[in-house]
């Protein structure tokens, strides 16, 4: 990738205007370094201080890209070069929407991933409350809100192996 990353770097004691400036700049960049359909003016940007596991998202109505968010949480624990990738993999959701109508991690946006240099997931940046863990293979997964599962575990099989399943409390370490 050509767009130099250092070159719109910014430090976690950014303001809010300065993180979002930062990122459509870069945006715009990386959108025209790479001939993609985005137009980054046309998309409202905005910090996330709530999310816990998505450290990005696209928000669109009827297919129609309307506004790119971003999470200061993963900006904080992952720092510019992290945000940075985060930027790219939504582009490729705004650009995907835009060509094709499909917002999808399918196989184009695979393929575009790879071409920008991200990922389809990103790293956990959030512990979570809680860990559902399978009693039999010892599979864990992890929730940030209270659900049924979380209340009625017995309820529930592992999707693995069909295995029990019990809580633990993330908050203090088990």
């Amino acid at each position: 990738m050509s767009v130099d990353l250092e070159y719109y770097r910014i430090t976690p004691d950014a303001t809010d205007a300065e993180f979002l400036a930062a990122s459509k700049l870069y945006a715009r960049a990386v959108v025209d370094d790479h001939d993609r359909s985005v137009r980054v003016s046309e998309l409202e940007w905005e910090i996330s201080k709530r999310a816990k596991r998505r450290a990005g998202a696209v928000k669109h109505r009827d297919g129609v890209p309307e506004t790119v968010s971003l999470t200061w949480e993963y900006f904080e624990t992952h720092g510019w070069s992290g945000v940075a990738e985060i930027i790219r993999h939504e582009l490729i959701h705004v650009h995907l929407l835009d060509t094709a109508g499909d917002g999808s991690h399918g196989a184009a946006f695979e393929a575009l991933a790879e071409q920008l240099d991200t990922r389809v997931t990103c790293d956990r940046f959030s512990d979570p409350k809680w860990w559902i863990v399978c009693e039999g293979c010892g599979h864990t997964f992890g929730r940030y809100r209270r659900s049924t599962v979380v209340d009625e575990p017995e309820s529930y099989r592992c999707g693995e192996c069909g295995g029990s399943l019990r809580v633990e409390d993330g908050r203090d370490g088990g």
